[in-house]
């Protein structure tokens, strides 16, 4: 099942940074690549570890099936939250509900999560919204 970087951390308790820390490590995931920094490299794609998607605005995004490098993923997650536990987690503060499956359910979690950037100045808030939002893009398609 291909998930959002964001999905990906929810299961394992880490925000998307850090699963995007691990696909680098992992070689899934471009530094250099062409289009955009951080779409995967085409073997992750030809063996479907990463797939295209495509936003609202037409600019593709990527899902990752974890499933496929779940051993690999998961020894480097272990091997990362052993150098600095402190910064893999999410932080309580900025912690969200698990996703009920809803569109309005993923607009109030952006709301709450917006709400705590403004208060407490952590733009790392941000990059959790661009998650939720390419996750209400996949609730929306699922619609379809």
């Amino acid at each position: 099942m291909y998930q959002t970087m964001t999905q990906i951390g929810r299961t394992y308790g880490v925000d998307a940074k850090s699963v995007g820390k691990i696909l680098y490590l992992l070689k899934i995931r471009d530094p250099e690549h062409p289009e955009q920094k951080g779409f995967p490299y085409e073997q992750a794609v030809v063996h479907g570890i990463a797939k295209a998607y495509t936003g609202r605005t037409g600019e593709p995004y990527y899902r990752y099936d974890i499933e496929r490098i779940k051993e690999e993923f998961e020894a480097e997650l272990q091997r990362l939250k052993a150098e600095s536990p402190e910064q893999q987690t999410v932080p309580e503060k900025a912690a969200t509900p698990p996703p009920t499956g809803t569109v309005e359910a993923k607009l109030q979690e952006m709301l709450t999560l917006l709400n705590n950037v403004l208060q407490t100045g952590d733009i790392n808030g941000i990059y959790r919204l661009k998650g939720h939002i390419a996750d209400i893009y996949a609730l929306l398609a699922e619609r379809s």
